[in-house]
């Protein structure tokens, strides 16, 4: 603010153009502010000037050096502040969401009755799925009146407490899906283990053993399921369906399992009575996911000790 001339400092009257706020305040205060602030400065410097205090001159300085870094400060705010801006406006390669969890539903109640099939001595007694002993097995190692079995799938079904519904036959599925361990039967020899002893063996066992276990407990908890040994091109494989009736579940299924639900819709088979059976096959990885590719197969009643053969 001041020039030296014939060696004495000569005081120069501040100008309109010298008291102008400069670029570095700018960021301080607000505009009233900011040019208050600066004529103090002027002033105090031109009477340090005039003076010649040179404690004046420390303090004008040490204000002026802790302005400019609050200025510097406020301006890398500010920049930070645009390239946010910018970044939201424009560029959105970075930017993430939240995904909003859609609530799963309550799950619907099964009110349906239990399947009739007319028996024919005759028909019945010439039978291959009869007279192969498959069906015999079967029943008695769904021992879902077992003291095991009823206590195990109660004590699951019980997370959705209430009348027979949905939620308690996936419960069940999650369980068994999620703690099975896949071991095979004896080379040349088919092992029906009893639903009973797979809990004790801890969920040890194949497809026939994990479709016992399945039916088993959905029997133990009032629903109705039945057995199917259904059989493709290269290899066979057994696999549970429960009855539904005609319970709409596709909602629930959908948001329940949207991390593997393919919207491919619910799978079901239709029985002559019109009830729909639930696929609950571990291939399908949720109940009502996509059936094993068979041609043909047989289903076993477990309830009615009734078998048939059916095909694609």
């Amino acid at each position: 603010m001041g020039r030296k001339s014939q060696g004495s400092w000569k005081l120069i009257k501040p100008t309109n153009k010298s008291l102008q706020t400069p670029s570095w305040i700018l960021p301080l205060g607000t505009s009233t502010e900011r040019e208050t602030l600066w004529k103090y400065i002027v002033s105090i410097f031109t009477l340090t000037l005039k003076t010649k205090n040179m404690n004046r001159i420390l303090l004008i300085f040490t204000l002026c050096s802790l302005m400019v870094s609050c200025s510097t400060k406020n301006n890398n705010n500010g920049d930070n502040n645009g390239d946010n801006n910018g970044n939201n406006n424009g560029d959105n390669s970075n930017e993430t969401f939240t995904e909003i969890e859609e609530p799963i539903p309550p799950p619907p109640k099964i009110d349906v009755a239990v399947s009739r099939h007319e028996k024919k001595f005759f028909k019945e007694l010439f039978k291959d799925c009869n007279s192969s002993g498959h069906k015999r097995q079967l029943v008695e190692s769904c021992n879902y009146s077992n003291s095991t079995v009823r206590n195990k799938a109660v004590s699951i079904a019980g997370q959705n407490p209430g009348s027979y519904n949905v939620g308690q036959i996936c419960d069940i599925f999650d369980h068994c899906y999620n703690n099975w361990k896949y071991v095979n039967d004896p080379e040349g020899d088919e092992i029906y283990e009893y639903a009973s002893n797979t809990i004790s063996n801890g969920l040890n066992g194949d497809c026939d053993d994990f479709a016992i276990l399945v039916c088993s407990m959905v029997l133990s908890i009032g629903g109705e399921a039945r057995i199917n040994f259904a059989y493709g091109p290269s290899s066979g494989h057994a696999f549970t369906e429960v009855n539904i009736g005609t319970t709409a579940l596709e909602e629930y299924i959908s948001k329940r399992y949207k991390s593997v639900y393919d919207n491919s819709g619910i799978w079901t088979r239709t029985d002559k009575e019109g009830n729909n059976w639930l696929n609950l096959d571990w291939f399908a990885k949720c109940p009502g996911g996509k059936y094993f590719d068979y041609t043909h197969g047989t289903t076993f009643y477990i309830i009615q000790q009734y078998c048939n053969d059916f095909t694609k």
